[in-house]
Formats: C-alpha cells, sequence, structure tokens
C-alpha cells in the first residue's frame, strides 16, 4: 500500500514540476527538483522541521503557566491547529489531486477501496501539523505523565477528525455545478452550509462558557468539559473521562471514514454529470486578460465547493474577532485596524488554492497570448475578492457605529494587496513564463512570517507618523512587488 502511495506521490509532483517550463525545459534542474520533492520521506521532514519553529514557541508559552490546569486549556486551543489543517488541505487539495488525472490508471483495476489512496497521500500533508504539537505534547507528558499521552492521542483524532470532513465535503461537494441556471446559487448554498457546520466549533466555545458561568444550575461535568473538538481535549484532566469521549469518537469516525472511503471510489469514477439541459444564448465579450482570468477561476471556484471553501475557510479563522469586534459596543480605530491586519494576514493564504483552479487545464492557458504579468495579476484580484470584500463590509459596519472609521476603507482594500502580491513575488520572482510552482506548507509558513514583518512594518509607519504615510507605503510596495513579477 505504501509503494502505491508513494509512487503516486512521485507522479503528482512530477506532473507539478512538468507545468513548470523554466523547470520542465531542463533536464538536470527538472530530474533535481524531482528528487528533492518528489521523496515523501523528505518532503515531510522538510516541511516538519518548519513547524516545529512554531511548536517549540507554543510548547514554552505552556510550560510558562506553570498550572496544569491552564497548560490544559492552553493545550487545547493549540489542538485546533491539526484540526483545521487537515480539514483546509483534504478539502482543497482532494479537488485538485483528483484533477491532474493520477489516479486514472487505478480506476479499471478490480480495487473496491481505491479510494483510500488518496485518502493516504493527503494524510500525508497533515503530519507537519502533528508534529508542530509534539514539543507541546512532550511538556505535559514531562510534567503532568499520563495527561501528555492523552493530549497525543487527542491531536491524532483532532486531525483525523479534519481529514474525515474534508473527505466529506469532497464526497459531496467536490465536483463542479453545472446543473442548470441556478447551479452557482446551489453551490454557494453547499459552500455555506460547510461554513456554517464549521462555525458550529465557534459557537460551542460560547455556550462552554455561559455553561461554565451557570454550573450550579447544571450537571458539574458539563461546566468543565464539551464533548466536542477542541473543547473536549480539557477532559485529559480526568484521564477515565477523556478515554471514554476518546472512544466515542473513534466508534463515530471509524464507521464514517470506511463509508466515505467507499463511495468516494465511485464518485471519482463519475465524469461530469449534467442533471438536464438548458438552451443559453451564446454572447462572446471582449475583456482584458487580466479580467478575462479572473472571471475564468471565480466561475470555476463557484462551481467546485470545495475550491470556494478552501478560498473562504483562512478568512474563517479571523470571524470570530470581527463579531467580538462589532459585538462590544464602542469601536475604536486601532480595534478595527487590527482586525484588517488580520485579514490581509491571512488573505495570502489563499494562493494555495487559486493555483490549483487549473489543474490539467493549465496546459491550454499557456497556449493563449498571456504575459506572466497579466496572469499573476489575475490571480491576485481571484485572492482578494474574499479578503478585500471582507474588509470593506466590516469598516462599513463599524462606521455605522463610528462614522470616524469610514476612512479606513482604503486600508480594507490596499493591506490585502499588499500580503497577496508579496505572495505572489514569493513564488514567481525570477520566472519567464506561465507557471505552477511547488507549493507546500513550508512555503506558506515562511510566507506568513514574510507577512507579518511586512505588515508590521506597515504598523510602525501608522503608529509613528500617521495613516497617510502607511498607506503611502503599503501602496508603494504593492507596486513595487508587482513590478518584479510583470513581464
Amino acid at each position: 500500500m505504501f509503494e502505491v502511495v508513494r509512487i503516486l506521490y512521485r507522479e503528482l509532483h512530477y506532473r507539478r514540476l512538468k507545468s513548470n517550463p523554466q523547470i520542465a525545459s531542463d533536464p538536470k534542474k527538472f530530474e533535481k527538483q524531482l528528487k528533492t520533492s518528489g521523496d515523501i520521506i523528505r518532503g515531510i521532514l522538510f516541511q516538519s522541521i518548519a513547524f516545529l519553529f512554531f511548536g517549540f514557541m507554543m510548547a514554552m508559552a505552556i510550560k510558562s503557566t506553570g498550572d496544569k490546569t491552564k497548560a490544559v486549556i492552553m493545550f487545547s486551543t493549540y489542538a485546533m491547529l491539526p484540526f483545521v489543517m487537515a480539514l483546509y488541505t483534504t478539502a482543497v487539495n482532494a479537488s485538485y489531486t483528483t484533477s491532474m488525472g493520477i489516479f486514472e490508471p487505478l480506476k479499471p483495476l478490480p480495487i473496491k477501496t481505491g479510494a483510500k489512496y488518496l485518502s493516504l497521500l493527503l494524510m500525508i500533508d497533515n503530519v507537519p501539523a502533528l508534529v508542530a504539537m509534539l514539543p507541546s505534547v512532550g511538556v505535559l507528558a514531562l510534567n503532568y505523565g499520563l495527561t501528555g499521552i492523552l493530549g497525543l492521542l487527542w491531536i491524532t483524532i483532532g486531525a483525523f477528525l479534519g481529514h474525515v470532513l474534508g473527505l466529506v465535503i469532497f464526497r459531496f461537494f467536490g465536483s463542479a455545478s453545472v446543473d442548470g441556471r441556478f447551479s452557482g446559487l446551489k453551490t454557494l448554498a453547499r459552500t455555506m452550509g460547510v461554513l456554517l457546520f464549521i462555525s458550529m466549533f465557534y459557537a460551542l466555545n460560547y455556550i462552554q462558557a455561559y455553561v461554565s458561568e451557570h454550573y450550579e444550575e447544571l450537571i458539574p461535568v458539563f461546566s468543565r468539559y464539551s464533548i466536542a473538538y477542541p473543547f473536549s481535549v480539557t477532559s485529559i484532566l480526568e484521564p477515565i473521562t477523556s478515554v471514554l469521549i476518546l472512544l466515542g469518537y473513534i466508534a463515530i469516525l471509524a464507521p464514517l471514514y470506511l463509508v466515505v472511503i467507499r463511495r468516494l471510489w465511485e464518485r471519482m469514477g463519475e465524469n461530469l454529470k449534467t442533471s438536464r439541459t438548458v438552451v443559453s444564448k451564446f454572447r462572446a465579450k471582449i475583456l482584458s486578460p487580466v479580467l478575462a482570468l479572473t472571471m475564468k477561476d471565480l466561475r470555476i471556484i463557484f462551481r467546485k465547493s470545495s475550491l470556494l471553501v478552501g478560498l473562504l475557510l483562512p478568512l474563517f479563522i479571523v470571524l470570530p474577532s470581527a463579531l467580538n469586534l462589532l459585538m462590544a459596543g464602542s469601536i475604536s480605530e486601532w480595534a478595527v485596524v487590527s482586525v484588517l491586519f488580520m485579514i490581509a494576514w491571512m488573505a495570502s493564504v489563499g494562493i494555495d488554492t487559486v493555483l490549483k483552479i487549473d489543474g490539467l487545464e493549465f496546459e491550454f492557458l499557456r497556449s493563449l497570448p498571456i504575459t506572466l504579468g497579466q496572469f499573476v495579476k489575475g490571480k491576485l484580484i481571484t485572492m482578494n475578492a474574499v479578503p478585500i470584500s471582507a474588509g470593506v463590509v466590516l469598516v462599513l459596519v463599524a462606521s455605522y457605529l463610528n462614522p470616524y472609521l469610514l476612512k479606513l476603507v482604503p486600508a480594507a482594500i490596499v493591506l490585502p494587496l499588499l500580503t497577496s502580491s508579496l505572495a505572489m513575488t514569493f513564488f514567481y520572482h525570477g520566472e519567464k513564463e506561465l507557471s505552477l510552482p511547488e507549493t507546500n506548507f513550508g512555503h506558506v509558513i515562511a510566507l506568513m512570517i514574510l507577512n507579518g514583518i511586512t505588515l508590521g512594518i506597515v504598523a510602525g509607519v501608522w503608529f509613528l507618523l500617521g495613516y497617510p504615510y502607511a498607506m503611502g507605503l503599503s501602496i508603494l510596495g504593492v507596486f513595487v512587488f508587482l513590478k518584479a513579477v510583470s513581464r
């Protein structure tokens, strides 16, 4: 089984490298890149080392608490990392991986549960997030013994939970929706349904706080624990209770996983289905290459719910902070600015999704008279459709309570453009032709660090010199980054 996954992993990276003409045209460079990126063990080690940097930071924070209860509560908040990473990578990468056609040779074979290879292939991307939690697990184990071992089991369950939910998303919402004039609305409705389901994990946090405040009126166990992940992680304070909840999770997830795996292979073997035929008039439109590329990407995203979830999910992490801000009553300028910086910081994570929209159809794009600069600008607009819209809506709602904040609309537009253009420069600097660069967790972590530094500089200028200077610096940064890749 591992040998099949290893071959599929190498085949996936082989096809990715073939889509990069600068690498594909140089046999020595191509062989070197394939040897590095096509090796499962080496790829996992490289990404895990990058994640360990943050893992040690989390472990130091847990160590500094000096109290078992506080340490466990902090650990439970960090336990959200493997769950979110597993959900995001599975939902987004499943659609991209299958679109590359690497499973086509397996479909004629008598394999009833062939989707298990897709599952194992996607699980590889979740390993670094688990590795990042190991230092925290080590701190708990050294200081509190069995608590640390149970913590390891819980983060493993969290990653598996995210993986299973990601497979469910791909199973039911992964294909293109082209079943009539309301297909876009259906895709949007299904995507919102998935996001609303994810929001239940945030809602349960507020329910847990309410229960804790009224513990005298409710059953004592519910005043301390919740069965919903990651709040259930705090049950490691009582090992017997924790083991029982763990067994409950396994009893539910294991059958669900097996059912999804059996049905997923059938779905992967299906071609595009059309539920009914609609006659529509064709209208040729003349658009600029940048706008045409953007419209193409957005139409594909709105037809594939899994891609739309991938584009929305990073921004969804900022949602609790935005809601807390709007519910605070009095809203200060810096409170809104901090959320705008968070939106901008998370905006560039969408590059992993937008670069996986085309799949095998990328070869068709390379045959068109499109320059690298036009391609990058089109992707840049696609990446920022959601972050800019969210930032502008936030500012408008906040300005309803405080009209003075209306001046922050330019910041809601420019800051995501700054981080996204930096992301494009990070991946496309030095490229001369259309290509799909390799993206992995290590690249995303490095990019988020660079974005943090960039936004930190802008925030410093804003604080010391004022808002106009900060915006001027941000706009200059956007032009400089785009100039570096505009050819």
